[in-house]
């Protein structure tokens, strides 16, 4: 029987693609002023406006007292600001300032890049049909836990390198 091939395995294979394209965009895209988990937690904001720490920590699958840190960080840069929730006074809400921007269009003209470098080779059907069938994976996988921030919307947390924008 032949032993399994661990370069053919979907977890490997989705494990070191991720892995592969955080270090190539933190390369591309780091100023030195920001961690890998810090971008992160900004393309997170950017998709979730209001989002609370909490939230936030369950998306980036990070305990709260670290996304703590990681706000307190971006807030001292200025690029998020905590606002009161006004529904629960014990709770922020997260938002992108307007120094945020300039950075956040960046991080999307780099994704863009990651994009076009992973699909190179690809005819468009190709790329639309991996990428829809990683949308599926993943929905299939939400399923399995159903506390994962992706069982309850599967299309809103895809990586940076999925979100290019179909006009």
């Amino acid at each position: 029987m032949d032993s399994p091939n661990p370069h053919r395995s979907l977890g490997f294979l989705l494990s070191e693609c991720s892995s592969l394209i955080r270090r190539i965009f933190y390369d591309r895209h780091n100023a030195g002023s920001m961690t890998q988990a810090q971008w992160r937690a900004l393309a997170y904001i950017s998709r979730h406006q209001g989002i609370n720490q909490v939230g936030l920590s369950q998306l980036l699958e990070v305990q709260p007292i670290t996304v703590a840190r990681f706000i307190d960080r971006l807030a001292e840069l200025g690029l998020v600001e905590r606002r009161q929730d006004p529904s629960d006074r014990r709770a922020q809400k997260l938002y992108l300032t307007e120094k945020a921007m300039p950075s956040i269009d960046q991080m999307w003209e780099t994704s863009e890049e990651l994009y076009q470098i992973a699909f190179r080779g690809f005819t468009e059907e190709e790329a639309m049909q991996l990428m829809n069938a990683l949308v599926r994976i993943r929905a299939n996988f939400a399923q399995e836990t159903p506390r994962h921030p992706s069982a309850q919307a599967p299309d809103e947390d895809a990586l940076a390198l999925g979100q290019r924008q179909e006009s």
